[in-house]
């Protein structure tokens, strides 16, 4: 009996959800390769033994090879007929979205939260400018971003975590100059001091996680 098996040619065919299924398994290559094809492929594991071992190895080669790369950003995308914008501009980032992203990229099955941070619905576009809504909470479209394909996920990931990563450290050093200056200066008072310092502290430890999130978490979740 001849089978067709439908393998996923682009990174755009695989969705957030697929992944992150695929993600919460553990177990032996032989299993993890079963349920590779499955997930991916939509393969029913009672017809895998029919399927020619140099396929097998050729798709699952394949696909793990999709996984493992970086994209650059998609700025917009669609899931149904709602169009999402990334957050146009990345240096005005909020707090309260900024915490949000540092918590949700520790975990691969968190990362449709992220995603609703990065990206939510455009309600403004001229041309290649566009406005999104404001945010409120991931929860909001955080179960539709799981149908995101996986080209846009990886990435809005990565181009996020390369640029808060420099808007991190470049606010880093202009508070420790601004604290330089007011040591410097007999006029500084303590209490203003001491909330720089307090700023400094929490910058870095939202920077020691930011630098550690998507690299090691997402992007080799695959391998581990």
């Amino acid at each position: 009996m001849e089978l067709k098996v439908v393998v996923p040619t682009d990174l755009s065919e695989i969705t957030l959800d697929q992944y992150q299924r695929f993600a919460r398994l553990e177990g032996d290559e032989e299993f993890l390769t079963h349920k590779m094809l499955e997930i991916f492929c939509g393969l029913p594991l009672a017809d895998l033994p029919n399927v020619r071992i140099k396929d097998v190895s050729h798709v699952t080669k394949h696909i793990q090879g999709m996984l493992e790369q970086k994209p650059q950003l998609v700025p917009t995308f669609t899931i149904g007929e709602q169009e999402f914008g990334f957050i146009p501009e990345l240096d005005n980032i909020t707090y309260g979205e900024f915490v949000d992203l540092d918590t949700y990229l520790q975990d691969v099955q968190n990362m449709h939260k992220a995603m609703a941070v990065l990206y939510r619905p455009i309600t403004q576009q001229i041309k290649k400018r566009y406005l999104i809504e404001p945010y409120e909470s991931a929860g909001k479209y955080a179960d539709l971003m799981k149908q995101a394909p996986m080209n846009v996920v990886l990435g809005g990931v990565l181009f996020f975590w390369r640029l808060g990563n420099e808007l991190l450290e470049a606010t880093l050093t202009s508070l420790e100059k601004k604290k330089e200056k007011n040591l410097a200066s007999k006029d500084s008072s303590q209490s203003n001091g001491d909330g720089i310092l307090q700023s400094i502290s929490l910058l870095k430890e939202m920077l020691g996680d930011l630098q550690k999130s998507p690299s090691s978490n997402f992007m080799n979740a695959y391998t581990s």
